[in-house]
C-alpha cells in the first residue's frame, strides 16, 4: 500500500524547472512568429478609423470655415496680402489648409504664419513672402498614421481637396499654379475665362484657385448634383506639405487631354461632344480602357511626392473620402470608373454626366 501511494505522489508531481523555461522559449517563438501579425491584425483597422477621425474633423473645419465666409470654401491657393513682425509687406500664398488652421484650433499658427514670414530671396520691389522654417510644423490632424512619409514629419500631410479635371499638361505637377477655373476652352473658340468655360470647369470640381468672377460655395453644390454625391476630401500618399500650394500636391482630379488649353473631344479622349462635355459613358470612352490610368485610386504608389494626384492610401482596398455633407465613406480601389468621376464632379448633371444614385457606390 505504502508502495501505491508513493508512485501516485511521483506521478502528480508538478513542472520542474526546466520543464518551465522549456515551455517559456516555446511560447516565446510563437510569439515571435504570430504576435507581430496579430497586432497588425488589431491595429490595421484602429488606424483606418483615426484616419477617417482626422479626415472628417478637416472636412467639418472646411465646412465651419464656409459658414464664417457667406458659404464660400477657402480656395485651393490665394495670394494674401500681410504685414510680417518685421514691418515687410508682401503677398503670401495660402493653400486651402492654411487657409482652416485657425477652424482646427490652430489660429496661433495661423498668426505665427504671417507673423514670422520672410521675403523670399531676390525680391526687391514687390516683394512676395513664403513660410517660415520654424512654422513648418507637423500637424497631427493632416496626416494619417498609415501614411508613414507624412505621419510625425514636419509638414507631412495625407489629404487632398477635390481640385476637379486639369490638364494633362499640369496633372503631374503645377508649381506655378496655373491649374485655374476658366483657363480651359470647353467650347472650342480657343478663347479663355468665358463663362460658359468658367461654369463647366466648376461643374467638374469643388476646390478652385481665388478667381474675379468665381468663387466655390456650398449652395452650388446642394443645387448641382448634391453635397452627398461630391466629394470634398480624400487621402493622397504622395501629397506634399501641408503649406504647399502646387495642385499636385495639394488636390486630386482627372486629367484630360487638351491642346493649347483647347479641350480635344472624340476618340481618345472623356468626352462625347461640346454639347455634352462632361458625358463619359459614349462609345469608345476611355475610363474603362485596359491601359494603365494613373488617376485610378492606388494607382501608382511608387511616384515622387507631387506627382500622382489621385486618391491613394496604404489602408487596404481604398481610401477614406469626406463628401461635401461631411459624411465620411471608405471608397473600395474597384470602384466603377464612371461613378468615380461623378463623385468628383459637383454639378456634372448639367453638362451631359448621367445622375448618381446612392446605391450606384
Amino acid at each position: 500500500m505504502k508502495l501505491i501511494l508513493q508512485e501516485q505522489s511521483k506521478s502528480r508531481r508538478g513542472m520542474g524547472r526546466i520543464d518551465v523555461i522549456v515551455l517559456l522559449a516555446v511560447c516565446v517563438l510563437l510569439w515571435a512568429v504570430v504576435g507581430p501579425g496579430v497586432l497588425q491584425n488589431k491595429r490595421g483597422p484602429a488606424r483606418v478609423m483615426v484616419c477617417m477621425n482626422n479626415l472628417r474633423q478637416v472636412g467639418m473645419a472646411t465646412i465651419n470655415f464656409s459658414a464664417s465666409n457667406n458659404g464660400d470654401l477657402p480656395s485651393l491657393s490665394s495670394e494674401v496680402e500681410i504685414t510680417n513682425a518685421a514691418g515687410q509687406k508682401g503677398m503670401i500664398p495660402m493653400g486651402w489648409q492654411m487657409q482652416i488652421l485657425p477652424m482646427i484650433d490652430m489660429a496661433a499658427v495661423f498668426k505665427n504664419i504671417k507673423k514670422n514670414a520672410v521675403v523670399v530671396s531676390g525680391e526687391v520691389d514687390d516683394f512676395r513672402m513664403e513660410i517660415a522654417d520654424t512654422e513648418r510644423i507637423w500637424i497631427q490632424l493632416f496626416a494619417c498614421p498609415d501614411d508613414l512619409d507624412s505621419y510625425g514629419t514636419s509638414g507631412g500631410s495625407s489629404y487632398v481637396a477635390n481640385a476637379g479635371f486639369m490638364s494633362r499638361s499640369l496633372y503631374h505637377g503645377d508649381p506655378k499654379g496655373l491649374h485655374r477655373v476658366g483657363r480651359m476652352s470647353w467650347d472650342g473658340n480657343n478663347v479663355f475665362n468665358e463663362p460658359k468655360d468658367i461654369s463647366v470647369s466648376a461643374a467638374t470640381g469643388v476646390f478652385w484657385r481665388a478667381h474675379p468672377s468665381f468663387k466655390s460655395s456650398m449652395d452650388y453644390f446642394a443645387t448641382g448634383d448634391g453635397m452627398s454625391m461630391t466629394l470634398m476630401l480624400t487621402e493622397n500618399l504622395q501629397a506634399g506639405p501641408w503649406y504647399e500650394t502646387d495642385t499636385a500636391k495639394t488636390g486630386f482630379g482627372l486629367p484630360i487631354n487638351d491642346s493649347n488649353r483647347q479641350v480635344l473631344f472624340g476618340a481618345e479622349t472623356f468626352f462625347e461632344s461640346i454639347e455634352q462635355p462632361l458625358n463619359t459613358q459614349f462609345t469608345g470612352g476611355t475610363l474603362t480602357s485596359s491601359a494603365p490610368q494613373d488617376w485610378r485610386i492606388n494607382a501608382g504608389f511608387k511616384a515622387k511626392t507631387g506627382t500622382q494626384p489621385r486618391p491613394s492610401s496604404n489602408h487596404k482596398g481604398g481610401v477614406n473620402a469626406i463628401f461635401c455633407d461631411g459624411s465620411g465613406r471608405f471608397l473600395s480601389e474597384k470602384i466603377d470608373p464612371h461613378v468615380y468621376v461623378r463623385l468628383l464632379t459637383p454639378n456634372g448633371v448639367s453638362y451631359g454626366e448621367k445622375k448618381l444614385q446612392t446605391s450606384d457606390y
